[in-house]
């Protein structure tokens, strides 16, 4: 059954990219008020149609809709808060997904088995209880379940389709009617859903991809100042475990007279060498930014002290200054790195910035490869 579910999901998810994937899942996980009261509802209802009109088969059945209601909302406590982390990947995401819709398509079973039996043996009063539970989970299916239809179509057809299929057994034409406008409604209903999740994907990944290219250099695909920032904010705010950080400023040397012999475009394609040279050596964690033309910053956290700073500066130099194969040509530039090492508690982006460009500022004055401002 797992393994069915997997792949059912895989072939739902084949044409979502990963972000606006893992935002749909999320609001998977926002659902606990809806489910805490349907499920209350169903078991209340249950038992007071119980009371009017006993049998040992609906009690049963009652305790199982009890068990998968306190299920289905264990999974949704147990998960929702690694659901909203904002370090959720595709595969995290993936298993939560699988989880939710195991519990999901077994209360909707449960309660599809209980609406069936209770409307087979309750009276007409208790079969108004039934119908509105019915267009209660319709429209919580419709609310908060939508943006994955692989999940919400299959379960609210196995949920109302058997009543509906029963409701044309009860006494007078108004069964019958009542029928037709259940089919109706439900027609239209995952017409509607299927609607929402195209429009709101589609809205999702624009959304996402408006946001990294407001954060990110068009050419090289590096991270800009904007996200230079928040990251760095973001790395302010985690836990501070007394750690240090180092903040480098690259400057390609000889960089200009190479776009005027050769033309922008050979200049555009050494940029986008560089910025995949720099990703390459980095540690995860760390993380290169293009301030603009052909200066480069490089973050480099949870540093030990100057000297790995050091060690890293001299690292991206040699790394940089190799020759780039450009359209069949050997191209070379130089490199300079100025950099500033400082404690991470207090530690503010102007600040570090700033000691890394003066630093970078005297190595090209003393023609150094390297230098550095304070640590």
């Amino acid at each position: 059954m797992a393994r069915q579910l997997a792949f059912e999901a895989d072939e739902g998810n084949r044409s979502l990219p990963d972000g606006t994937y893992v935002e749909l899942v999320r609001s998977l996980f926002i659902t606990l008020l809806p489910a805490s009261i349907m499920s209350a509802g169903l078991v209340a209802a249950g038992l007071l149609i119980l009371q009017e009109t006993p049998d040992t088969p609906l009690a049963l059945i009652v305790s199982l809709c009890a068990l998968a209601g306190i299920t289905r909302v264990s999974v949704l406590i147990a998960h929702r808060k690694r659901a909203t982390a904002d370090d959720l990947d595709p595969e995290a995401a993936r298993t939560l997904e699988l989880r939710f819709a195991g519990a999901y398509f077994a209360f909707a079973a449960i309660f599809s088995v209980f609406s069936v039996r209770a409307f087979l043996i309750a009276t007409p009063q208790a079969h108004m209880m039934i119908v509105c539970l019915l267009v209660g989970y319709g429209a919580g299916v419709a609310a908060g379940v939508s943006l994955r239809p692989w999940i919400s179509v299959p379960s609210i057809l196995i949920a109302i389709v058997p009543t509906i299929l029963v409701m044309p057994f009860g006494p007078g034409p108004a069964y019958w009617m009542t029928a037709l406008l259940m089919a109706m409604f439900l027609a239209g209903g995952i017409v509607s859903m299927t609607n929402r999740y195209r429009t709101t994907a589609a809205q999702v990944t624009m959304r996402r991809l408006l946001s990294t290219l407001a954060r990110h250099d068009q050419l090289t695909g590096l991270p800009n100042r904007l996200l230079l920032s928040e990251r760095f904010d973001a790395m302010l705010d985690a836990t501070d475990d007394g750690s240090s950080i180092a903040l480098h400023c690259l400057d390609l040397d000889r960089f200009k007279p190479l776009n005027d012999h050769y033309g922008h475009p050979t200049g555009d394609a050494v940029l986008k060498a560089v910025a995949e040279r720099l990703n390459r050596i980095l540690r995860a964690g760390d993380f290169a930014v293009r301030l603009g033309g052909d200066e480069f910053a490089i973050v480099q956290m949870e540093t030990a002290n100057s000297h790995e700073s050091e060690m890293l500066a001299r690292r991206i130099v040699s790394t940089i200054i190799r020759p780039y194969s450009i359209e069949g040509q050997a191209i070379e530039v130089g490199a300079k790195i100025g950099y500033h090492f400082g404690p991470r508690h207090g530690a503010d982006l102007e600040h570090f910035l700033r000691c890394a460009q003066e630093a970078l500022v005297r190595a090209k004055q003393d023609n150094l490869d390297i230098a550095h401002n304070g640590g």
